[in-house]
């Protein structure tokens, strides 16, 4: 038997995310909550729920007023998620 290089536990988890292919949905979960930090903390408070779809960010907000200026800045917050990552994570955005 050979010995091998102990492993830290961050690649023993690395490896495993790999292995079974979890690191897109890992990716999705931690753009819900970066939200607040992306789209701001007034944005975070209309915020009803959000859930990722296909790569797709679903945001429902309680206020027409908000939903129309975040239309406005849908490219900005994508490319704000997508540059937080250094990889695209997601491909848009849909206030509702």
């Amino acid at each position: 038997m050979k010995k091998r290089e102990p492993l830290s536990i961050g690649e023993i988890i690395g490896q495993f995310i790999a292995e079974n292919k979890m690191g897109q949905k890992l990716d999705e979960t931690q753009v819900m909550r970066l939200w607040p930090r992306i789209a701001g903390e007034t944005a975070n408070a209309y915020t009803q729920s959000m859930y990722v779809r296909n790569r797709i960010l679903y945001v429902h907000l309680t206020s027409a007023v908000l939903r129309n200026e975040l239309m406005l800045l849908r490219s900005e917050l994508l490319r704000r998620f997508n540059d937080e990552f250094g990889h695209p994570v997601i491909d848009n955005i849909i206030f509702r």
